[in-house]
């Protein structure tokens, strides 16, 4: 399944500014540009846009599974089990995991992905997924959680993190809670 991007060829047209002066010291630049304290305040007073900030957070991940799909395809170069790496995966959740790939030798590897435009050590990992590591680990099955950070950058930072379920460098802590009503 692995195949070849396509790259989209376009053009950059300047647009002379002939009549720009930027030298001009006349020219009041406060009423253009505006300042820290005044970006800060008209910031803080808007609403989170929590639809528009889950949209931007499905994206970047979007973009984390793209990375790894590639990585995985550029890894398996050469080999029968190139074509075999399969991302759509990730568009069943009830997977528990984002993409099935292989090693050179042909053994199965589950990754789940997960994603940053930072740097921070930390990211989100649900109950199934968690429970899909475990019951994968119980049948002998790999599950290996690819951690990429700083993801819009041009070297995203990318770190294969084995037995997630046990592994003693990371530590779960839950922080969400499903509440129904009592019937």
């Amino acid at each position: 399944m692995c195949r070849r991007s396509k790259k989209k060829d376009f053009e950059i047209n300047d647009i002379p500014n002939e009549n720009l002066n930027l030298n001009n010291d006349d020219q009041d630049y406060s009423t253009i540009l505006y300042g820290y304290d005044d970006l800060k305040r008209d910031l803080q007073s808007k609403p989170i846009d929590f639809l528009k900030l889950h949209e931007l957070q499905i994206e970047i991940g979007k973009l984390g599974e793209a990375y790894v799909y590639k990585i995985e395809c550029e890894k398996l170069l050469g080999t029968n089990h190139m074509h075999k790496v399969d991302e759509t995966k990730a568009l069943e959740p009830a997977n528990g995991y984002d993409i099935l790939s292989y090693t050179r030798d042909g053994i199965p590897l589950h990754i789940e992905v997960k994603a940053t435009t930072g740097t921070s050590d930390r990211f989100y990992f649900s109950e199934n997924e968690l429970g899909t590591a475990k019951r994968m680990k119980e049948v002998g099955l790999i599950y290996l959680v690819y951690f990429v950070k700083e993801i819009m950058s041009d070297n995203p930072i990318l770190t294969i993190i084995e037995d997630i379920s046990e592994n003693k460098d990371y530590v779960f802590e839950e922080i969400i809670w499903k509440v129904s009503k009592n019937t």
